[in-house]
């Protein structure tokens, strides 16, 4: 799975939860396209992950898939000037698979707002007021923490919680048509029509093919 495979079924459970997951990932692609943000490294605290260029912001594309590799070995992961918190929540959540372990993210913006969910068993749950547009210009300080299974907390999918993704799933979310015609912008200027070599080499090969 590729990192905007990864950023498609984060952007879809966003959705499905009640979230403008569209263009939430709308924001993310457009932050590499603008140069404003970039992958991340290693900073010199080995637990924590930066952006490669000083005074970007470190793209949340680039950090989910990095996160998971690093809770292997170290709890808290953190990752500095984060562009979107929620993209990364999206991710974790679709990607928290293990069962004995409980995810924690906590994050905090360049004004003070604060974002907190936990992630346990492929279920997400943000606590207090959710932040759907942080502001892009500093990022947030993002932190991610791995800890046994919380037995005292009850993490089973409300009445509400359940009802809300049954109805997305069966009709579908509401996107913006704006950010949707941008979306449809951005996926045209990935086409590649067949041609002698792809049809050869090419992934898809035979057909007209987004890869």
């Amino acid at each position: 799975v590729g990192l905007a495979e990864d950023a498609g079924v984060a952007a879809a459970w966003l959705s499905a939860a009640g979230f403008a997951g569209a263009e939430i990932a709308y924001r993310a692609i457009e932050n590499i396209r603008k140069g404003k943000a970039r992958p991340v490294i290693v900073s010199s605290h080995s637990e924590s992950l930066c952006p490669d260029t000083k005074g970007k912001l470190a793209s949340v594309m680039y950090a989910a898939p990095s996160i998971f590799d690093f809770l292997q070995t170290t709890s808290p992961v953190t990752v500095v000037r984060l562009d979107e918190p929620l993209l990364l929540f999206g991710h974790l959540v679709c990607s928290s698979s293990i069962p004995a372990v409980e995810l924690v993210l906590h994050s905090v913006g360049s004004t003070g707002e604060v974002l907190q969910g936990v992630i346990q068993r492929g279920h997400g749950r943000l606590e207090g007021p959710p932040l759907s547009n942080q502001e892009a210009k500093n990022g947030s300080e993002v932190s991610v923490t791995m800890v046994g299974i919380s037995e005292d907390r009850n993490f089973k999918p409300t009445k509400k919680e359940i009802d809300v993704r049954r109805v997305a799933i069966q009709r579908g979310v509401a996107v913006n048509e704006a950010i949707w015609t941008e979306l449809k912008r951005l996926a045209a200027q990935t086409l590649v029509p067949e041609s002698v070599e792809s049809k050869q080499r090419g992934a898809g090969a035979g057909l007209i093919d987004n890869d």
